[in-house]
């Protein structure tokens, strides 16, 4: 307090998993006085991101799948059943027919697989533990929880569950990388399922793993570097195998730090 003439610091996140990370909202001419208190190391003001202008979205994963040799890997097996993909992005939508809950458990069903799938209980196990709970609470894992193939969604930004595009207008960009990740390889159709690829060239390159949302673009804008950060940390306690950050532009001006760039390259390389 006493860098800030005796009011409060006002906290956004309390990091400590990759690092020992306080991010505030502080007067601008406060960053010597801060960094001059015993125990801080360094003072960085934060980036702050801005989602792409809306554009016309025609996912077709029919043909990159076969050139990445997706198809290959489905054929052994491979179809990413039992892992988890975090989606840091715009958020999901949630009731779209390639996300569909009912064809994803048939899927598992056919491959006669018996996976770990994320569930309530194991949230519970991790609720202390995750950032977002700390800053928007909810009573239990069950408030995180949609569905197996949605076990996890969440809103960084905004601070509540609102994890859809229903609600602000941050594009469907996120549901898009979704799609390409882990969008299912059945879809319903007339009290059935049929082949997503056949029937609308879309499926995952991990299509039976379990999608988590971690919305960072909302009514409150874009994300700053430890919104994202803390939905990283999130993820690893979540248990999941891949996180997808697909933040950027065209013309991103100038970092004002590199010290978030160099924890990602840190834990890159650290089991």
């Amino acid at each position: 307090r006493h860098a800030l003439g005796g009011k409060p610091l006002d906290v956004v996140w309390n990091l400590t998993l990759a690092a020992n990370i306080i991010s505030a909202n502080v007067p601008y001419g406060a960053l010597d006085a801060i960094e001059a208190v015993p125990g801080v190391a360094r003072v960085y003001l934060e980036q702050s991101y801005q989602p792409e202008e809306n554009q016309p979205i025609l996912p077709n994963t029919h043909s990159s799948s076969a050139m990445i040799g997706a198809t290959e890997s489905w054929e052994s097996g491979l179809t990413g059943a039992g892992t988890r993909v975090a989606i840091i992005d715009t958020g999901t939508d949630t009731d779209h027919q390639s996300f569909d809950n009912s064809a994803f458990l048939h899927a598992l069903e056919q491959s006669g697989q018996e996976v770990d799938l994320l569930d309530v209980g194991d949230i519970n196990e991790v609720l202390r533990q995750l950032n977002v709970t700390e800053r928007i609470g909810y009573d239990g894992g069950a408030s995180y929880y949609l569905n197996e193939k949605l076990p996890f969604g969440a809103n960084y930004v905004d601070r509540d569950l609102n994890v859809t595009h229903d609600y602000d207008n941050q594009s469907a960009h996120g549901s898009h990388v979704a799609g390409i990740a882990a969008s299912n390889r059945f879809i319903p159709q007339k009290g059935t399922y049929v082949d997503a690829l056949e029937s609308i060239s879309v499926s995952g390159i991990a299509p039976d793993a379990q999608i988590i949302t971690m919305k960072v673009f909302g009514n409150a804008a874009g994300p700053y570097e430890s919104d994202y950060f803390a939905a990283i940390e999130d993820a690893i306690w979540l248990g999941c195998d891949s996180v997808n950050l697909s933040l950027g532009a065209g013309n991103p001006g100038n970092s004002h730090n590199t010290m978030f760039a160099e924890l990602l390259d840190f834990m890159a390389t650290t089991d």
